[in-house]
């Protein structure tokens, strides 16, 4: 691609801001979570277990999408991505077993889910590599906006035609948006490098030497997936980003549950009401840690900010075992949103460091696995362990010790690196 004829890098982050500002709406489904099951006589833990096949069905896909979109380009993934995401979200509006739910939602809608998001990431990092940090925090931004901005659209959709009419609107609009964003994404050049911009010369690994017979590895220092799967490291990875996204998946999960359990009815605002909100000031708050960890990334990198995020997330969550006055549940939503906002930020620039970036569609695909456990342990915690009696307490108080295990091997991790003096770990 010429230079003369070289799309602005600008403008694909921007398309790709409006794709992630609509695919990023799972977070919407807290709001729907006690309207379904009082619509259909479901448990909410039956319901919720949509929401963790969901991001489990969308990490395998983004595997796969990651690597069509590196050979075929990132705009026809997304554009049959979208299409897909919005007819989940339209046939859930038809589901009547829970079956049918976990079909339609937690299939379907992820698959498509995952055909768009991964390509949007992964696309965008390649335009900036030389501020990768904040191109990551910019986008994923999107990711928070979206929801917050539609958390109380949804609701009023639900009161105002039905819950399961919203979902029929709301399927409707991800299909149209997400075309008409996918249409001005397109995929950087090879090797490509801003004007004026060089990458930093970083130190070889001790092990570069390896023999031809070793696991295969790029020239330019890149792991494939079967590098990646064969290095320790990646496995250290996925588990601190299973434990750090736990208690974030548990908030983004249930929040308006917990919040109507906690908090309730406020002055004239209903339950639901304060419920909707909630989930609007999480995604709002997540959206300020997004921008604002996406700037500390390219100024202190990843150990220090997973760290900070971690301390915060735990000390809120012990926080919120205690928040049944409105303003001071506000607060931890708001501690806990922001701190969650730095995971989605981190990572993806994280795993292109640690294991290169030829290859990061395929790779983060893979390594966004670590997410969708915690997106199986941060609901189950929040169902399983809540009681009558102490209510969501034990949960916030189990998710906070898997947090402060995530941040034990965080420091060990960083130690190992400092000592290596380098990001990418020795090849096998």
């Amino acid at each position: 691609m010429s230079a003369k004829h070289e799309p602005n890098r600008y403008g694909v982050l921007s398309a790709a801001f409006v794709v992630m500002f609509f695919v990023a709406s799972i977070a919407l489904f807290s709001v729907f979570l006690n309207p379904l099951s009082e619509q259909h006589g479901w448990t909410p833990a039956e319901v919720s277990l949509s929401y963790s096949i969901f991001q489990t069905v969308m990490a395998v896909t983004g595997i796969f999408s990651g690597r069509i979109s590196d050979k075929f380009g990132p705009r026809t993934v997304m554009l049959v991505g979208g299409f897909v995401f919005g007819l989940g979200w339209f046939l859930t509006g038809m589901a009547d077993s829970l079956p049918m739910l976990y079909i339609c939602h937690g299939l379907i809608a992820a698959v498509g889910n995952g055909l768009v998001y991964n390509p949007a990431l992964t696309t965008a990092q390649r335009w900036f590599p030389d501020i990768r940090g904040k191109a990551s925090g910019i986008l994923l931004a999107a990711a928070a906006i979206g929801p917050a901005t539609l958390a109380p659209v949804a609701n009023a959709l639900s009161s105002a035609f039905g819950v399961s009419n919203a979902l029929r609107i709301l399927g409707v609009t991800f299909w149209v948006t997400i075309t008409l964003g996918s249409l001005f994404v397109q995929p950087a050049p090879a090797d490509y490098r801003p004007k004026g911009w060089n990458p930093p010369v970083a130190d070889k690994p001790a092990a570069a030497t390896a023999s031809a017979a070793s696991v295969a590895s790029d020239d330019d220092g890149s792991f494939d997936f079967k590098a990646m799967l064969a290095s320790p490291r990646f496995y250290v990875l996925l588990a601190v980003y299973a434990m750090a996204a736990s208690s974030g998946t548990m908030l983004v999960g249930a929040v308006s549950s917990i919040s109507q359990e906690h908090v309730g009815a406020v002055g004239t605002m209903t339950a639901a009401a304060f419920g909707a909100m909630a989930v609007s000031i999480s995604t709002i708050s997540n959206f300020l840690g997004r921008l604002t960890f996406g700037a500390l990334y390219d100024k202190f990198g990843a150990f220090k900010c997973l760290s900070i995020m971690l301390v915060v997330t735990a000390l809120a969550m012990v926080a919120m075992s205690f928040a049944y006055n409105a303003a001071f549940f506000v607060a931890c939503v708001i501690v806990l949103g922001f701190a969650f906002g730095a995971l989605l930020v981190i990572y993806p620039p994280l795993t292109g460091e640690t294991f290169g970036t030829k290859h990061l569609g395929v790779n983060y695909g893979i390594m966004f696995l670590g997410y969708a456990l915690g997106a199986w342990i941060g609901p189950r915690l929040a169902t399983g362990l809540h009681s009558e009696v102490y209510g969501y307490r034990m949960a916030f108080y189990a998710a906070a010790g898997i947090t402060l295990l995530g941040l034990v091997i965080v420091l060990l991790l960083a130690a190992r690196v400092r000592k290596a003096g380098t990001m990418m770990p020795p090849r096998k």
